[in-house]
């Protein structure tokens, strides 16, 4: 059977696919792995098949933190974007969403069973709760579990994202209330309900070779994928400097 093209809702020809419009409808990606199965027993290697091929040997917990950050840039901005800059609520809730993987092994698209509303400007932590609650916890949780890993890592890995994208908005609209509200809210260790916000300052500043410079706090491990080094922003490389001195 042909697989058909990956066509994506209509609202990401607007202002929420800059990033990236891969957020697709059911029908437009039907051989798309259930998030629900991704988070069974067994899911881990429903995730990691294709990368286990290419990368013989190597950790599951660097492969899937690999494939995360494919996932995870898949997911966020367009989710972000359609919040914060036209109020859009999609349906996010994990166990109704799916992931189409793409012949290197990793997401190319994710599937939402509707196109949400739009129905006007909503409070940060309505926008941004959905995504962190309802998709990024039970997916990393389970995830993580299955590849040994700390969901600590993966975490940092969409907080890369999401940190990205909201202070790249705050900064060219520094007068928009969504905005602004929504950046504060990511810089803050707990949600306005007292939630503990797992999302918060994935970087800290610190003297670098060049002066001071943006660091993970969490490494990624992605040196430990064949063919990786450790990445400019490492933890491990500031710990390391900091030995030689």
């Amino acid at each position: 059977m042909e697989t058909p093209a990956l066509a994506p809702f209509d609202f990401l020809t607007g202002p929420a696919g800059r990033f990236g419009a891969r957020l697709v409808p059911p029908e437009s990606a039907p051989r798309a792995i259930p998030a629900a199965a991704l988070v069974a027993e067994g899911g881990l290697d429903l995730a990691l098949g294709t990368l286990r091929a290419r990368y013989p040997g190597a950790e599951a917990r660097a492969l899937l933190s690999l494939w995360s950050r494919h996932y995870f840039h898949t997911l966020i901005p367009p989710v972000v974007l359609g919040a914060l800059l036209a109020g859009r609520t999609l349906p996010l809730r994990l166990s109704e969403t799916a992931v189409d993987l793409n012949g290197d092994g990793v997401p190319a698209a994710i599937v939402l069973p509707h196109e949400g509303t739009a129905a006007g400007p909503v409070a940060a932590a309505d926008a941004l709760g959905p995504l962190a609650r309802d998709h990024l916890e039970p997916l990393i949780d389970g995830l993580a579990a299955q590849a040994g890993v700390s969901p600590r890592v993966l975490w940092a890995n969409a907080a890369g994202y999401l940190h990205w994208v909201v202070e790249l908005l705050a900064g060219e609209n520094p007068a928009a209330p969504a905005l602004a509200d929504a950046n504060a809210l990511i810089h803050r260790s707990a949600w306005p309900d007292g939630w503990r916000n797992a999302l918060d300052e994935p970087m800290r500043h610190a003297g670098g070779p060049e002066g001071r410079q943006a660091w993970r706090k969490v490494c990624c491990l992605l040196y430990r994928v064949p063919g990786r080094d450790l990445c400019p922003y490492c933890p491990l490389a500031l710990r390391d400097g900091r030995r030689k001195q």
